[in-house]
């Protein structure tokens, strides 16, 4: 029998395959890119005789994430092969931008080229160890891992249920994954499997450029965008005191809230980065003498533990201390400006909020003003803005006031740290690397690059579920996460891939070695050793 993808020279050449078929986010090369999998799929026979085990689960916006199903000989025990095959865009490779996903082209020209290059990945180029390329990194070798170990079960009939997950949207709102967690539920629940293990293989992020050892995270780093409307009083700026600015507003609240120490969290020696905006910025489209009066934030926590529960009461507190400290200075303005009233702003949350609304217009009424926002912008987080926004804007009686909620996406924060099956895992996968390959094999606790394994596992309770949900304009609408479905598919999660460095980068670039010959030997080794039962 001839393999397809068993040498170290096939899995290169698949690589290449993979990454040559771009899939940026929201491209057509993204549609049709799951196509390309069922078709390299259909090449084993044993697919061929079960086509039925690829399943296209649809995103309901024209992609779809691709399940590839082994099913065991006898056991139900399950591991999930979790990969995306979105990529970020090519802009940054300038007059490379036609050979970006060639990577015998793109890393040819940078050995003529180097002026894209820092020293670093000179030194790579020259070394001859590394291929560039977008794709050739984050994360296409994931992938050709991932089918390299589907055709390997098929050959030696492994006793372990394979399902390769492979999705889009990763590298933007997730949509492939959030989605396809109903699909893998409903094939969990009709084939009664038992899923013991999400296996992500995600390229490791060097702690150094010269860092020569692999990485394994048995996490991955939470992240979610508490987010902020300040609602003010219009004014011409002839008569400043007459109103009250909502960019004045908001700076308070900025001040507070970027790199607060009260988000930090630590795990053993690891630390999230500190919270920072994203936006900031006042809803005006055009110039004119009007003081602004609406203005948004956006800000990004990353978490280990919290919940967004958590993450929402810290930040309510931390807005509404701003607030009045914002409230007082500006009466003392107020006051020295010899202005005879003064100014009081309330601060609500969106559920809060959207209660007076109701109030005072209906819940018919309401609803069909939010669901014209949320069809009127195409973008997750300009939805949630423009909703609250809106709202306001028919309650000015309540105005000024500032309004608290959530803007698309989140990742919930996911750790399988000390789990007896995740510590042997680390074990295996170390020993394995020094004993093969004489490389040392690392663990750390939180993939620090953001992942899919966030919707993997999900720990926290319903009522965490519940504050995310009504504090977010948009959920159930236009963005959901099928909490109910991912506690369904619970299980450890482990992220074992391959050396890469500089992801998001023009200098983007995966190791040869690490990926064609030890992550394949790697990967077989601990399914072999902790899963399989080897069929007589």
């Amino acid at each position: 029998m001839e393999y397809l993808w068993q040498k170290p020279a096939d899995r290169e050449a698949l690589l290449k395959q993979l990454v040559k078929h771009h899939s940026i986010t929201r491209s057509e090369g993204e549609k049709s890119f799951p196509h390309l999998v069922k078709d390299l799929l259909l090449q084993l026979d044993y697919f061929k005789q079960n086509n039925n085990q690829i399943i296209l689960s649809p995103t309901g916006d024209g992609r779809n994430s691709l399940l590839g199903y082994y099913k065991a000989p006898i056991s139900k025990k399950t591991i999930i092969l979790i990969s995306h095959y979105d990529t970020v865009g090519i802009e940054d490779f300038s007059d490379y931008q036609e050979i970006a996903f060639d990577m015998d082209a793109v890393t040819e020209a940078f050995s003529k080229d180097a002026s894209y290059l820092d020293q670093s990945a000179i030194e790579d180029l020259n070394s001859s160890e590394y291929y560039f390329g977008r794709g050739s990194m984050d994360m296409k070798p994931g992938l050709m891992l991932h089918l390299s170990i589907i055709e390997k079960a098929i050959i030696e009939s492994w006793d372990v249920n394979l399902i390769l997950l492979t999705v889009p949207d990763e590298e933007v709102n997730s949509l492939g994954m959030r989605t396809a967690m109903t699909c893998l539920n409903q094939l969990r629940q009709a084939e009664e499997l038992e899923i013991e293990l999400h296996l992500n293989s995600e390229p490791t992020f060097q702690q150094r450029s010269t860092d020569p050892a692999h990485y394994v995270y048995s996490g991955s780093i939470g992240k979610i965008m508490p987010a902020v409307l300040c609602y003010g009083r219009e004014t011409h700026v002839g008569t400043p005191m007459s109103g009250i600015s909502s960019n004045f507003m908001l700076s308070y609240i900025n001040q507070a809230m970027e790199f607060n120490m009260q988000f930090k969290e630590y795990f053993e020696d690891e630390v999230t980065p500190l919270p920072v905006s994203l936006m900031n910025k006042d809803l005006k489209d055009y110039y004119d003498v009007q003081t602004p009066f609406r203005s948004a934030a956006l800000f990004n926590v990353f978490l280990f533990k919290q919940t967004a529960a958590d993450v929402f009461t810290t930040f309510n507190t931390i807005v509404a201390d701003a607030v009045k400290n914002c409230e007082e200075h500006y009466n003392q303005i107020m006051t020295a400006e010899e202005v005879d009233y003064l100014v009081e702003i309330p601060v609500l949350t969106y559920e809060e909020f959207v209660k007076e609304a109701v109030n005072q217009f209906g819940k018919a009424r309401i609803e069909e003003e939010i669901n014209s926002v949320l069809t009127a912008y195409p973008e997750l987080y300009l939805q949630n803005i423009h909703v609250v926004d809106h709202l306001m804007t028919l309650c000015k009686s309540i105005t000024p006031a500032v309004v608290t909620f959530f803007a698309p996406p989140y990742y919930p924060a996911v750790n399988s740290s000390f789990e007896p099956l995740i510590e042997s895992l680390v074990a295996t996968v170390n020993d394995t690397s020094m004993r093969e390959f004489k490389r040392e094999s690392k663990r750390l606790h939180y993939f620090n690059g953001i992942s899919d394994l966030s919707y993997a596992k999900y720990d926290a309770d319903s009522t965490s579920d519940a504050i995310y949900e009504n504090n977010t304009p948009s959920f159930k609408e236009t963005y959901h996460i099928p909490f109910a479905d991912i506690r369904d598919n619970n299980a450890p999660v482990f992220n074992c891939g391959p050396i890469g460095k500089d992801a998001h980068k023009v200098t983007e670039r995966i190791n040869k070695k690490n990926a064609f010959e030890e992550l394949p030997v790697l990967l077989e080794t601990l399914i072999k050793e902790h899963f399989l039962v080897k069929v007589q």
